[in-house]
C-alpha cells in the first residue's frame, strides 16, 4: 500500500514539476515587462506625433488671430501632455491601447 501511495506521489510531484516548466518557458510569462513597454511607448509616440501635427496644423491657421487677439494658449499645453501621458498609463493598465478604440470610433 505505501509503494503505491509513494508512486501516485511521485506522479502529481512529476505534473507539478512539468507544469512549473511550462510557466517558466511560456512566452507569455516571460515578457510581460516588453508587452507593457511596448503598449506604453506604442501608445505615447503616435500621440505625440499627432499632438504636434494638429498643433502646427492649428498654429499655421488660427495663430495670426490668436496674436492679434493676445490670447495666451500656453495654459492648454500641460494639460495635452498630462493627458497624453495618462493614456499611456491607462493602455498599459488595460493590456489595450487607447488608440485601437480611437481606430475603431472612426
Amino acid at each position: 500500500m505505501s509503494k503505491k501511495l509513494e508512486e501516485e506521489l511521485r506522479e502529481k510531484l512529476k505534473a507539478e514539476e512539468r507544469k512549473q516548466r511550462i510557466k517558466e518557458t511560456d512566452p507569455l510569462y516571460e515578457n510581460k515587462l516588453a508587452e507593457a513597454a511596448v503598449m506604453f511607448f506604442g501608445t505615447l509616440i503616435p500621440l505625440y506625433i499627432l499632438y504636434y501635427a494638429a498643433h502646427y496644423l492649428f498654429m499655421l491657421t488660427f495663430g495670426i488671430a490668436i496674436g492679434y487677439l493676445r490670447v495666451d494658449m500656453n495654459w492648454v499645453y500641460p494639460l495635452i501632455h498630462v493627458a497624453i501621458w495618462a493614456a499611456s498609463i491607462f493602455s498599459v493598465y488595460r493590456k489595450k491601447s487607447v488608440l485601437d478604440d480611437m481606430m475603431k470610433r472612426f
